[in-house]
């Protein structure tokens, strides 16, 4: 098929969502007989834009009104004044968005991109859509007809595209392919094993780069090597018994390396999981947690040009979970239980599986996944006659994402130590089951004695330091007070001593 009739779909995430509502259109696509090319805004050349016929773009809106960050740079290069209003005039395009209609600049990001590319000469294929987190069924909610109509559009422009035709048969429909990742299974002596009561932070490091680079899902910008591994030396509660938060003041020291950041930057920490949930995970899944692995894509161009599958190296499989796959955390995508209704045996769950993957059955799955944040885990215990490859489960199960945390000290004051100050994060979901953050309450639970290797990695933050001189009036509502403990400590560390009682009247 000519280049003119493939779909180019690009999506920038931040959280994850943008990249499934991308890789579903990709798959519906496909499905209809349309070649398709799928890439991360940061993974595409924007210079070559006006070369491209059709492309949609599927792009969230972050905090504020903020663009992902693997969309910074793209966009940076759509607002270069050179590009005049025919740069795109052979470009058809369109846009979904990703948003929560609870905040005043909802899906800003998909708005100003649309009208950039309209003001740049593009041709819009359909009105863009706008997917609301609010939504009963969630950004699904307005995917699904969007989605529909997309189809019917492109099949107007050009029957040749769905060489299927727009409507997928019944038989298409219970066709599974193959999963994106490869698992090769070696002998368990190809790792060799630490004991446990030794900490080996060079091996520790290797693993995390290793398994990592291994992940089947693209993920824009990661750092898999840590900056450095610190250890908890205070762990004090400064909300008291009563309230009902409660919130710590956390301080670490390097066990690796040294420390540098400034004021107002940002740590990003790997959490772990329970180890009662990885044992319970190995044993529903029929996994051997000492089986050594080796993961890869199937796609040859992906791990020569992304990366993925690069590591050679194998790894234990418990280790490989651990490290990448969330699996008692986060609540799995609809994809997951598409693929989940392959691989039942009790007719009564594959029906259920078939249902919540089906239109029809998208508010029900909301209620019953989103809603209640059910976990990996916790799904495939309820759906026992489920027995899905490794592969699968590799593929779709949420990756183990690094935590953010504003810092709350200052290296000037405290050098050598990096303080957080953090919320212990639990709900109660719409059925009383009661929720927890995975990486606050795993933090929480540390004691100082306890030598954990916690990975860490630090990143220019959006607040930084005011001169001295400068008054200030600071407002930060709960924890978000973190970076102004650190602008407070440098102040009163710089300042001359006739300041100094001022400074520590500040209140936030």
């Amino acid at each position: 098929m000519a280049k003119s009739r493939s779909l180019l779909i690009l999506y920038a995430t931040e959280t994850g969502n943008a990249l499934d509502a991308a890789e579903r259109l990709g798959r519906e696509a496909e499905k209809r007989g349309c070649p398709i090319r799928m890439l991360s805004l940061d993974e595409f050349d924007p210079s070559s834009l006006p070369c491209e016929e059709y492309v949609i773009f599927v792009v969230s809106t972050t905090g504020q009104g903020d663009t992902p960050n693997s969309m910074k740079a793209f966009w940076t290069f759509l607002l270069q004044r050179s590009l005049n209003r025919q740069w795109l005039e052979k470009t058809n395009y369109t846009v979904f968005g990703l948003g929560d209609s609870g905040y005043q600049k909802y899906n800003f990001v998909a708005k100003k991109l649309d009208k950039r590319l309209t003001d740049l000469g593009g041709t819009t294929i359909l009105e863009r859509g706008l997917g609301d987190d609010q939504h009963p069924s969630g950004y699904e909610g307005s995917l699904d007809p969007w989605m529909s109509s997309l189809w019917t559009m492109l099949y107007n422009k050009n029957p040749k595209f769905f060489p299927k035709g727009l409507n997928i048969s019944v038989s298409d429909m219970k066709m599974l392919g193959q999963p994106k990742v490869e698992i090769t299974y070696l002998d368990s002596n190809a790792v060799h094993s630490q004991p446990s009561a030794q900490i080996d932070l060079k091996l520790l490091e290797k693993d995390i780069v290793r398994c990592r680079s291994m992940l089947s899902a693209k993920k824009s910008n990661d750092k898999s090597k840590p900056d450095c591994f610190l250890k908890l030396v205070k762990n004090q509660p400064i909300t008291r018994t009563s309230y009902d938060k409660d919130v710590r003041h956390l301080e670490f020291e390097p066990l690796s390396s040294t420390i540098e950041y400034e004021v107002g930057d940002v740590l990003e920490i790997l959490p772990s999981q329970s180890p009662e949930a990885i044992d319970a995970f190995m044993t529903r899944c029929n996994l051997n947690p000492e089986s050594c692995i080796i993961v890869k894509s199937r796609n040859k161009e992906d791990s020569l040009e992304d990366g993925v599958g690069a590591s050679k190296d194998p790894i234990k499989l418990k280790t490989f979970v651990e490290l990448t796959m969330d699996i008692a955390s986060a609540s799995p995508r609809r994809y997951f239980f598409e693929v989940m209704s392959f691989f039942a045996s009790a007719e009564h769950e594959k029906e259920r599986l078939e249902y919540f993957a089906s239109p029809e059955g998208r508010d029900d799955l909301y209620q019953y996944n989103q809603k209640e944040r059910r976990t990996v885990l916790e799904v495939l215990e309820d759906f026992p006659s489920v027995d899905m490859p490794f592969e699968w489960l590799v593929q779709l199960t949420p990756p183990l994402k690094t935590r953010a945390f504003s810092i709350s000290s200052s290296p000037n004051v405290h050098p050598n130590q990096v303080h957080l100050t953090v919320s212990i994060v639990s709900w109660t979901t719409p059925f009383k089951r009661k929720r927890i953050g995975l990486c606050s309450n795993w933090l929480a639970s540390l004691h100082p004695h306890q030598r954990v290797c916690i990975p860490a990695w630090f990143h220019k933050g959006s607040l930084p330091a005011p001169h001295p001189s400068l008054p200030l009036i600071l407002i930060g509502p709960g924890t978000g007070c973190a970076p102004f403990r650190g602008n407070k400590k440098v102040r009163i560390s710089k300042i001359s001593p006739s300041y100094t009682s001022i400074c520590k009247k500040l209140q936030f």
